[in-house]
């Protein structure tokens, strides 16, 4: 498979995961006291795909670098793991 059909793919996954996450987060009826760190939460995940996943996509789409593009692609999940972890350190 070429790096750019799986940057498509991976980034198109990417896409997925970060609308879904950022619903759940600013939609979320969740209780006033924890409503901020909600509305926080979406705004990491958007800036995270901002930063990745999309330029990962416009990239990949316009078949410019493709490996830079995987890479990007690659980088928004593990990113999303290590910040999800780091909250779930800090909150036990």
């Amino acid at each position: 498979m070429r790096s750019r059909t799986a940057a498509l793919i991976i980034g198109s996954l990417d896409a997925a995961a970060w609308a879904l996450v950022a619903m759940a987060t600013f939609l979320s009826g969740s209780d006033a006291a924890t409503k901020g760190l909600d509305n926080v939460a979406g705004l990491v995940v958007t800036a995270l795909f901002a930063l990745t996943g999309l330029p990962a996509l416009i990239l990949a789409w316009r078949d410019q670098w493709p490996r830079l593009a995987l890479w990007l692609s690659l980088t928004f999940p593990l990113a999303f793991v290590a910040a999800f972890a780091v909250v779930v350190v800090s909150l036990a």
